[in-house]
């Protein structure tokens, strides 16, 4: 039998939990034995829940206990979310997350730690919810030299526009509708002022380009509570559709990096014109491979679920090291060199 710990059940530790119930035998037949939920730590107690006799608010329970092997980190924010997983770390256990709040603020740290006690931390479902990317990104991928990344990364905005878009409605009513949907949170401001896509294009960095990027490196982080009807009508006529995007750009010689965040213009023949709705969809160019996308869910409880999962099997099964950075190149902060159009006062760059 496996034990694990889980630390917090909200959405997606809820999710986890489902997920280990629901492919019990799936996930048996990968181990040749049971994976087991010995612990959720959570203030909440969860009366009548099927783990509600291991449900623990004492951090100290799973760090004492040498039978855990991996802690799923599925709290969201940065404490004590960070000082839990560090605190495991040094205890001897992997770690895997989804929260990528921690991961952009403090992931060279936690790695760094990881490797000095000879475990894992590991965080696939940072970025693009249930959609695997960042193990193919280090894996797959790792004999490329990535050139580019640009993506959908935030579900919530891409809806917002995509209802502007196909039903002419306002910025308001389409955020209030996303709000009614459970697409959006009560606060939107991290998802529509850019802060998730950035942490997310943040990481995608780090891992793409070899270096640690954080929120300060990128040049601008714009979202789309300026996009009005108008722009994107104009748009339309032009072609394009407005899509919140995170871009990170390296030169053919690895020594500068450009990220942002910001509303593009998209044209019809690209990709991610077509991705709609709360849809995710990222694509990588890579010198050898060109380009490849990953596309799919990019939230929701399962979806998540199921990239920590596979995270825990990679932390039991291979216990893969950190990946080395190396030290960090040029950062350009200036997006001004892009080809850009100026739609009613607000220019655009062009994907």
């Amino acid at each position: 039998m496996i034990n694990i710990a889980i630390m917090g059940m909200g959405v997606v530790g809820g999710g986890l939990c489902e997920a280990v119930s629901k492919n019990k035998d799936v996930i048996s037949s990968v181990f040749g034995e049971e994976l087991y939920i010995k612990y959720v730590l959570d203030k909440r107690t969860f009366p009548g829940h099927e783990l509600e006799n291991r449900v623990v608010n004492d951090i100290n329970i799973i760090l004492n206990d040498p039978t855990i092997a991996v802690v799923a980190e599925t709290m969201g924010g940065d404490k004590p979310a960070y000082d839990f997983s560090l605190a495991c770390l040094k205890a001897g256990k992997s770690v895997v997350t989804s929260n990528k709040l921690v991961v952009e603020k403090h992931a060279s740290e936690l790695e760094e730690e990881a490797l000095k006690n000879g475990v894992c931390y590991l965080y696939e479902a940072s970025v693009g919810g249930g959609i695997p990317v960042i193990h193919p990104l280090m894996h797959c991928l790792s004999g490329n030299r990535i050139t580019k990344i640009a993506g959908i990364l935030n579900g919530t905005t891409n809806y917002i526009l995509d209802r502007m878009e196909k039903d002419g409605c306002s910025f308001e009513d389409a955020l209030s509708d996303a709000q009614r949907l459970g697409y959006a949170e009560a606060n939107p401001d991290a998802d529509i002022e850019g802060l998730d896509a950035a942490r997310k294009i943040c990481i995608l960095a780090s891992v793409c380009f070899g270096s640690w990027y954080r929120l300060n490196d990128c040049a601008e982080i714009t979202g789309i509570s300026e996009v009005t009807l108008k722009h994107i009508e104009e748009a339309k006529k032009m072609g394009y559709k407005i899509k919140l995007l995170g871009v990170a750009e390296n030169s053919d010689d690895g020594k500068n990096a450009l990220l942002f965040v910001k509303p593009c213009l998209v044209p019809e023949d690209d990709l991610l014109y077509a991705v709609n709705g709360v849809f995710n969809c990222i694509t990588v160019t890579g010198n050898l491979v060109g380009e490849v996308a990953f596309y799919g869910h990019g939230a929701g409880g399962l979806a998540t679920s199921s990239a920590v999962l596979s995270d825990i099997i990679e932390a039991v099964k291979i216990k893969t090291p950190p990946c080395e950075k190396s030290k960090p190149c040029m950062i350009i902060k200036n997006i001004d060199a892009k080809s850009c159009i100026d739609i009613l006062g607000i220019k655009y760059p062009v994907i």
